[in-house]
């Protein structure tokens, strides 16, 4: 497995980045805080996450952020928060849609990948408890993830259909 930098690839992207997710939770040390906050009806910690920051960096230089999360329903705690995370994202311009797995392409792999300028993939490896446990830089011939791409994004649903669930 080739390990990849994602810091790198966001810094050398000049038009295109897109991520699919298919996991119900992610278990990421940094978004604890804000779940936390979520969870109890508090405020959520002030200031920028790392990803919003990433956004404000990236997006004045014309790169198109997109996202495409695949849901199970009954939405997980997780998802429920991350839509409500996804609208401040959506803030700083990245471009968000809802994918229910069940109108979901056949042909859509079953791991989250990156996409960065429709040449670089980067394939996320989780483990059981929604730990991250690596990114690989995968090799291969792209075709299926443009492909995986594009029917994802035709597929799923803006994010303000999914903002009052």
């Amino acid at each position: 497995m080739i390990a990849a930098n994602l810091g790198e690839l966001f810094a050398s992207s000049t038009r295109d980045v897109f991520r699919l997710e298919v996991h119900q939770s992610y278990s990421v040390a940094s978004e604890e805080a804000r779940l936390a906050a979520w969870r109890d009806g508090t405020e959520w910690p002030v200031g920028l996450t790392p990803w919003q920051e990433r956004l404000s960096s990236l997006i004045p230089k014309g790169v198109r952020m997109r996202r495409v999360h695949v849901v199970e329903l009954p939405l997980t705690e997780y998802v429920c928060w991350e839509l409500e995370s996804y609208a401040r994202n959506a803030e700083f311009g990245e471009e968000i849609r809802i994918l229910p797995k069940r109108q979901a392409p056949l042909t859509l792999p079953s791991t989250d990948f990156w996409l960065f300028d429709e040449r670089d993939v980067v394939l996320m490896h989780y483990n059981e408890a929604a730990e991250l446990t690596g990114r690989e830089l995968y090799r291969g011939d792209t075709r299926a993830y443009l492909l995986a791409r594009d029917r994802a994004w035709r597929a799923a649903q803006p994010l303000t259909a999914w903002q009052d669930r």
